[in-house]
C-alpha cells in the first residue's frame, strides 16, 4: 500500500513540475540569449512587451525573439502595410490630386481615434498624405488612401497582376469591381472593410505574398477589430519590405512633418512624429524616451493593443529592426516601455553582436560519392556564396556547425559549379545560415566506365535477379518435364513392343 501511494505521490509530483516547465517563459526561443538584467540603469530587467522580434536587414539574421508568433492587434503600425499597398496602387502617387470625401468624417466620426487633421474637400497630394498617415499618425489620412484606391479600381484604373483576362469567356467575373456597400454600424464602432475595399484586400494580399502566415488586416488605420492581426515576426518581414520602397525612411524618420497650404487650410500646420525615440525632449510627464541612433519606424496603441512599435536604428553600418507588442503595463500608466524595450535590444546588439563570415565561396564543405569517372571515385562540394551573419563577439567562427544535406552519390559528366546539396550553418543549436552547395571542378564521364558499371548494376540489381530466377525456375521445370515425357515416350515403346510380340 505504502508502495502504491508513493508511486503516485511521484507521479503527481513529475506532473506539476512539467507543467511548470511548459508555462516559465522561454524568452531566447529563437536568436541569441540575452540577459535583460544588464546592470545598465538605462535597460529594465526584464522585457515589458508580450512580443518582441529582432532583425539585422544586412545579413538578415533574428538576432533574439519573445513569442515572435503570437497574434496580437498591431494598432497604428498596420499603416506600414497601408502605405506599401497606397505606393504600389496609386500612379504618380507623388503629385496625385486627392480630395478628401465626407465619407472618411462619417466613418471615424465617434471614434475618438488618432488624426491628422485634414478637412472634407480638402485636396492633398498623395505624397502629403502619406507623411500624414505615417508621422502624426493619421487615420482620417489612411481613410482618404483607402477611398482613392478604392475608387481607382472601381474606375478601371487599377488592373490586379492576377486578374482573369477580360477577353476569355470562361473567366470568373471580378466581383470586387463594384464593393458591396460598407456595413451599417454603431456610433463610433469600428468599420471592417476587408470585404468592400479593394484597399484592404490588396492588403492581405500582400501579406501572403510577403509570407506572412499569421496577419490579417480588416482596416487600414488599424483601429481594434477582433479579425484584424499580426505577429512581431510578420510585421516585421512587412516593414522590412516597406523600407525598400520611395519616401519610406525618410517619411518614417522626420521629427515633424510641414504640411503645406492647400484649399482649406491656406496657412499648413506642422504635425509631429508620434515616434518619440526621435526627438530629444521629455513628455509631458518628464519621460525621455530619446535614442540616438533610432530612424524610424511607426507606432501604435489603443486599449487592446496597449503600446506597439516597429523601430528602426543603425549605428556603426549595423541596421536593426525591433518590433515590439502588447506592453499593456505601460499603457496603462503612460509610459512607453515598449520604447525601452527596443532601446535596450538595440544598445545589447550594437555592443555585443558583429558580422561574422562563416564561409566563403569556394571553401569545400563536403564531398560525395562520384560514379562513371575515371580514377575518381569522390567529387568535392564547394560553398557557392560568401556567407555572413551577425554572432555574438565571442564567438569564433569555428564554433559553427555544419550539417550537409546530399544525395548518396553522382554520376559523372558533373560541371563545376552545378550544384548538389546544401549544407545548413547552427550556432548554440540555432540555424543561422543555409548555403547551397556545388561542384568544385568539372569531372568528365568515362563510357568504359560507365558501361561497366552499368552493367554491374544490371547484373546485381534485385529487378534483375528475380527475374532471372524466374527464368531459371522456369527452365528448371522445362527439364523435369522434358525428362518426364522422355520416360513416358520409353515405356510407350516397351508396352507396344511387348503387344508385338
Amino acid at each position: 500500500m505504502c508502495i502504491r501511494l508513493t508511486k503516485k505521490i511521484t507521479a503527481l509530483l513529475l506532473a506539476v513540475l512539467l507543467l511548470a516547465l511548459a508555462a516559465a517563459p522561454a524568452y531566447a526561443a529563437e536568436g541569441f540569449t540575452f540577459n535583460w538584467d544588464s546592470g545598465d540603469e538605462r535597460d529594465s530587467t526584464e522585457p515589458h512587451c508580450k512580443s518582441l522580434f529582432m532583425l539585422n536587414l544586412d545579413t538578415d539574421t533574428v538576432v533574439y525573439t519573445l513569442n515572435p508568433d503570437e497574434q496580437l492587434p498591431p494598432a497604428s503600425m498596420t499603416k506600414i502595410m497601408s502605405y506599401i499597398v497606397a505606393y504600389e496602387n496609386i500612379p504618380d502617387i507623388e503629385n496625385a490630386q486627392i480630395t478628401v470625401s465626407q465619407k472618411v468624417e462619417d466613418d471615424l466620426l465617434g471614434t475618438e481615434s488618432s488624426l491628422a487633421g485634414v478637412s472634407v474637400g480638402e485636396q492633398l497630394t498623395g505624397y502629403d498624405l502619406l507623411n500624414l498617415m505615417m508621422v502624426p499618425s493619421g487615420n482620417d489620412a489612411a481613410l482618404v488612401l483607402m477611398y482613392y484606391v478604392d475608387e481607382l479600381y472601381a474606375a478601371g484604373r487599377i488592373t490586379p497582376q492576377n486578374a482573369p483576362d477580360p477577353e476569355d469567356p470562361a473567366a470568373p467575373a471580378d466581383t470586387a469591381a463594384t464593393p458591396p456597400p460598407t456595413a451599417q454600424t454603431e456610433y463610433g464602432e469600428t468599420i471592417d472593410y476587408s470585404e468592400s475595399s479593394y484597399f484592404v484586400r490588396m492588403m492581405n494580399e500582400k501579406a501572403k505574398e510577403l509570407g506572412c502566415k499569421n496577419t490579417h488586416f480588416s482596416n487600414p488605420h488599424g483601429l481594434h477589430k477582433e479579425n484584424h492581426y499580426t505577429t512581431a515576426r510578420d510585421m516585421a518581414t512587412i516593414t522590412k519590405y516597406a523600407m525598400t520602397l520611395p519616401n519610406f525612411s525618410e517619411i518614417t524618420r522626420q521629427q515633424r512633418y510641414e504640411k503645406p497650404p492647400t484649399n482649406m487650410d491656406p496657412d499648413g500646420q506642422t504635425v509631429f512624429n508620434t515616434n518619440k525615440m526621435l526627438a530629444n525632449h521629455g513628455d509631458e510627464y518628464g519621460n525621455n524616451y530619446f535614442y540616438t541612433y533610432a530612424n524610424g519606424v511607426k507606432t501604435g496603441s489603443h486599449d487592446q493593443a496597449g503600446f506597439c512599435l516597429t523601430a528602426s536604428a543603425n549605428y556603426s553600418g549595423y541596421t536593426y529592426i525591433v518590433v515590439a507588442m502588447g506592453d499593456m503595463e505601460g499603457y496603462a500608466q503612460n509610459v512607453h516601455n515598449e520604447m525601452r524595450d527596443a532601446a535596450t535590444l538595440f544598445r545589447w546588439a550594437f555592443t555585443n553582436l558583429g558580422k561574422k563570415t562563416i564561409t566563403t565561396q569556394g571553401d569545400v564543405l563536403s564531398s560525395v560519392k562520384l560514379e562513371y569517372a575515371y580514377q575518381k571515385d569522390e567529387l568535392l562540394l564547394a560553398a557557392d556564396r560568401n556567407v555572413s551573419v551577425m554572432l555574438p563577439n565571442s564567438v569564433d567562427a569555428s564554433s559553427i556547425i555544419v550539417t550537409v544535406d546530399k544525395p548518396e552519390s553522382v554520376q559523372a559528366p558533373v560541371r563545376k559549379g552545378e550544384e548538389i546539396g546544401t549544407a545548413t550553418l547552427s550556432y548554440a543549436d540555432e540555424v543561422v545560415a543555409t548555403v547551397p552547395l556545388v561542384a568544385a571542378e568539372s569531372v568528365a564521364r568515362s563510357d568504359l566506365i560507365a558501361g561497366w558499371e552499368q552493367g554491374r548494376s544490371l547484373l546485381t540489381a534485385p529487378w534483375f535477379i528475380a527475374v532471372m530466377a524466374v527464368i531459371g525456375g522456369l527452365i528448371v521445370v522445362y527439364l523435369i518435364l522434358v525428362v518426364f515425357y522422355k520416360r513416358k515416350q520409353r515405356l510407350l515403346r516397351r508396352v507396344r513392343k511387348f503387344r508385338d510380340l
